[in-house]
């Protein structure tokens, strides 16, 4: 089917949103896929992995216990508890993903994950929710991810201790990358602080992924407390009203 005008201009707006992430996500992929050919499987095994199951943490986490021969029920435990957020983060956007089609935010939730959803975040404070648009931004980081991962399992033949060329830092200065752009007012910021400071803390007691919970339950419970007033000032709805007033 072809796209209208509107749509490819929303959905080629959305890619190049998403394009200051696709270094960084090339880079973690690449990482992980030369960890999951030193963890025994092989290059199309682990594409196959980026292309159906595509979330990276939980990815980096069952490599890790494939190499140890840890069994699959808890790898499937593990893969379950750190992607538990992804049920808060759906509830944070579903009032916007309420005019889509439900066949097109069935197709989107898997293409749900932390930098979709903070650029998706950022877009619905200014601008309606479009399909095009989150398309353009899921297919983008998607096809990163499977092209680093490629990538990485073909280097990992010639490389093979990943860690030592320190490209892990690449994820944690894309989530703070993105942080940055979710801090508009002095509530996010000790909001951001305070459950980030307690994800570590809960780390250190709780198994694998509930630290992630732990800490988004307590943000979602925070914003859920936020003054009514405050919601308002931050929806597209109040800020093209107030430009108006302005204008």
């Amino acid at each position: 089917m072809k796209l209208s005008k509107h749509s490819a201009s929303l959905f080629w707006q959305g890619a190049w949103d998403a394009l200051p992430l696709a270094a960084s996500y090339i880079l973690s992929a690449i990482i992980f896929g030369m960890m999951a050919l030193a963890a025994g499987l092989t290059v199309w095994e682990s594409v196959a992995m980026s292309l159906f199951i595509y979330t990276g943490a939980a990815q980096f986490s069952a490599v890790g216990m494939i190499a140890e021969h840890t069994g699959m029920w808890a790898i499937l435990l593990t893969t379950f508890l750190l992607n538990t957020r992804h049920f808060l983060m759906g509830l944070s956007v579903s009032p916007y993903y309420q005019r889509l089609p439900l066949a097109h935010v069935n197709v989107l939730a898997f293409f749900m994950t932390d930098e979709q959803y903070a650029i998706s975040l950022n877009r619905f404070r200014h601008h309606q929710s479009e399909a095009a648009y989150l398309y353009g931004v899921s297919l983008t980081l998607h096809a990163c991810w499977v092209l680093g991962t490629w990538a990485g399992s073909l280097a990992g033949e010639w490389i093979p201790d990943p860690g030592a060329l320190g490209l892990g830092f690449s994820y944690i200065a894309m989530f703070i990358a993105l942080s940055y752009f979710q801090l508009t007012s002095l509530s996010r910021i000790l909001t951001f602080l305070l459950c980030g400071g307690l994800a570590v803390g809960v780390a250190l007691l709780l198994p694998n992924g509930l630290h992630l919970l732990v800490a988004g339950l307590v943000a979602f419970c925070i914003g859920f407390a936020l003054p009514a007033k405050e919601k308002a000032a931050s929806s597209p709805q109040a800020e093209s009203a107030q430009g108006v007033e302005t204008a």
